[in-house]
């Protein structure tokens, strides 16, 4: 799972995929809990399972955009009780080697289901070899593939692939259900998802996808605007008219080619940014073009994490994404409008074991 940001982009504009034991249980939310709270006590820590809504009514110009790129299989539709299993896996150490990390420990909420260094470490303090992708809005990748060089066909196969990964998390799929059958709290949990007690990798792979498809910002400034419910300021309005608008310059094209509103990303983009000596999608040197949202929070973009963040950016003139001088505060401004905090902080998306 290696950071979304993909920033690969448009030739010419912008941006570019414990503590002591706490027995007291996890709040219930008064606005998105749909039943009560279950606590189920470790060796070492509770976990507190609130049962929440994770089937959302987007705002119509969200709405537009999934009935457009969705990604979501058939097979595997996000229920309740399938994201709440999700998101327990997500955030449990036992999946790991030494059981010191999770999915959760990479993809941190607090920072948009980013990581805040440049390469994260895995279960033994090992770096990995590409910089870790946030997970924001993965449902609108229209192709569905994942990671940085799209290696893995769905975000199904994508969830699997970390916990295997001798440097991230260092189980196998054997490893993996015979760590998940050992824990207490997860036959009930299987047996709420999928109508069987009954565990096994594919089903994992399948509450993990779930989970991460649900991660989607739409209550940001941007948002309120598109519902006519705010007004972008005119050093806002300016940056989204830079956004939206190809440079003069022959074979240009807008950043929006790449990091296509609403949701500011494209399985399809329009531009092609090189890496030169470095394979990527296809062997080829370049990456997967990532959501913009919470990008103005984000930091060590790009798929080796090697700029600090977007004012960086923009300001160093990287290739391809370098601007005008006098449109940076603009765009600036503009990216300032995808922030949704609400992301970062919403119980329903936060780790369910309190330690």
């Amino acid at each position: 799972m290696k950071k979304l940001l993909a920033v690969i982009a448009c030739l010419p504009v912008l941006l570019q995929n414990c503590a002591k034991t706490n027995d007291t249980p996890e709040p219930v939310s008064s606005v998105s809990t749909v039943s009560s709270v279950s606590s189920v006590s470790t060796a070492s820590s509770v976990l507190s399972t609130t049962t929440y809504n994770y089937l959302v009514t987007f705002p119509a110009h969200i709405q537009t955009a999934l009935a457009a790129t969705d990604n979501m299989p058939a097979n595997n539709p996000i229920t309740n009780d399938g994201a709440i299993l999700g998101r327990v896996l997500f955030y449990d150490k036992n999946l790991s080697f030494n059981r010191t990390v999770s999915c959760g420990s990479c993809h941190k909420q607090a920072n948009a289901f980013d990581d805040e260094v440049a390469l994260s470490k895995g279960f033994d303090n090992a770096l990995t070899t590409r910089n870790s992708m946030s997970l924001l809005n993965i449902r609108f990748y229209k192709s569905g593939k994942m990671f940085w060089d799209e290696r893995a066909a769905t975000v199904e196969k994508q969830a699997l692939q970390p916990i295997q990964n001798h440097l991230e998390m260092g189980l196998t799929l054997a490893e993996l259900e015979s760590r998940v059958k050992a824990q207490s709290y997860y036959p009930a949990l299987f047996q709420k998802a999928f109508g069987s007690t009954s565990i096994d990798s594919v089903k994992i792979a399948k509450a993990l996808a779930q989970f991460e498809r649900s991660i989607v910002t739409y209550q940001s400034k941007y948002d309120r605007v598109k519902q006519g419910l705010e007004t972008f300021t005119t050093l806002e309005a300016r940056g989204e008219q830079v956004f939206l608008t190809a440079p003069a310059n022959a074979g240009a094209v807008s950043c929006a080619g790449c990091h296509t509103p609403p949701m500011f990303l494209t399985s399809t983009p329009a531009g092609a940014f090189a890496f030169p000596r470095e394979a990527g999608i296809n062997g080829q040197p370049r990456f997967k073009s990532g959501s913009l949202r919470n990008i103005s929070t984000r930091k060590f973009l790009f798929h080796n994490g090697t700029i600090a963040d977007v004012s960086t950016m923009l300001n160093a003139g990287v290739p391809a994404h370098g601007v005008p001088r006098p449109d940076v505060a603009a765009l600036l401004a503009f990216f300032n409008t995808l922030t949704d905090d609400s992301i970062t902080s919403d119980p329903k998306f936060s780790n369910p074991f309190k330690q």
